[in-house]
């Protein structure tokens, strides 16, 4: 029977580069990376560290989303469990980067010297696809927009069973690009929100392509989204520093390693 829910799982939380310890156990340590299952439809969004952690079920049809080829949003993907399953097809979909497909920049990555074999050289089927104007994965409508980012990255709409979330990370607000994600998250179920940033912090990193949570409250409530997350959190901002957000911003919620959401 199929499931009219999509269940989203936080894999990887973190921005920039990974971080380990105590003090980062409930907020995450591992970069970028979310779960989505609809159905037959397992979808991640970005390969950061986080993907590692997957578990992938067995009669699923795999798909990635990447928003940009950073570092911090790739840098797991040679360690996806799926890889090692025999012929498994998985679709990985990203825009061109600096003139290079996705494929392209990810065999410069993972390759020799830096890497022992090709993400090709795995036992999956692995497709790298250019993303489309208009895309389905199954029952899943998935929409884009172009994010504010230091070369690019892209803010994806998913959509399924009548619930839609935005997934708008590595954003910064300028106001042209405010006013068009505002449009895009229009009525959305979920807004997941890069709000790496305290508001003093931001004013020491303007042009990083970052934003604040202040900044995706207001967006989530010009879009009359019905629920806000952050993520892409700071790697110098341990669970204390996000108890201390809670108490200043208890209307909004930040990521939790593993936490899950079902719309």
């Amino acid at each position: 029977m199929q499931s009219e829910k999509m269940k989203l799982t936080f894999l990887g939380t973190r921005g920039s580069v990974p971080v380990a310890g105590k003090e980062y156990e409930t907020y995450g340590g591992a970069t970028s990376c979310i779960r989505v299952l609809a159905d037959k439809e397992e979808i991640y969004l970005d390969a950061g560290s986080g993907i590692v952690r997957a578990i992938p079920e067995e009669d699923t049809n795999l798909t990635i989303l990447l928003s940009h080829l950073h570092l911090d949003h790739v840098q797991g993907l040679s360690f996806f469990p799926a890889l090692t399953q025999a012929d498994r097809p998985i679709i990985i979909y990203a825009e061109p980067r600096s003139g290079l497909s996705a494929q392209e920049t990810i065999d410069r990555l993972f390759a020799p010297p830096i890497w022992p074999i090709m993400i090709s050289d795995y036992s999956a089927d692995v497709t790298f696809l250019p993303l489309p104007e208009t895309l389905s994965l199954g029952e899943v409508q998935v929409s884009a927009m172009g994010s504010c980012h230091p070369g690019g990255s892209t803010i994806y709409r998913l959509t399924y069973g009548g619930a839609s979330f935005v997934y708008a990370t590595d954003f910064e607000h300028v106001e042209a690009k405010v006013k068009e994600l505002i449009a895009f998250s229009e009525g959305a179920d979920l807004l997941i929100y890069d709000g790496q940033y305290a508001e003093a912090e931001y004013e020491r990193q303007k042009g990083y392509g970052h934003s604040t949570a202040s900044v995706g409250a207001r967006i989530a409530s010009a879009a009359h989204v019905k629920k806000l997350v952050i993520t892409h959190h700071d790697p110098g901002h341990d669970d204390s520093w996000f108890a201390r957000m809670e108490k200043e911003y208890p209307q909004i919620a930040f990521a939790k390693d593993r936490e899950e959401i079902i719309l």
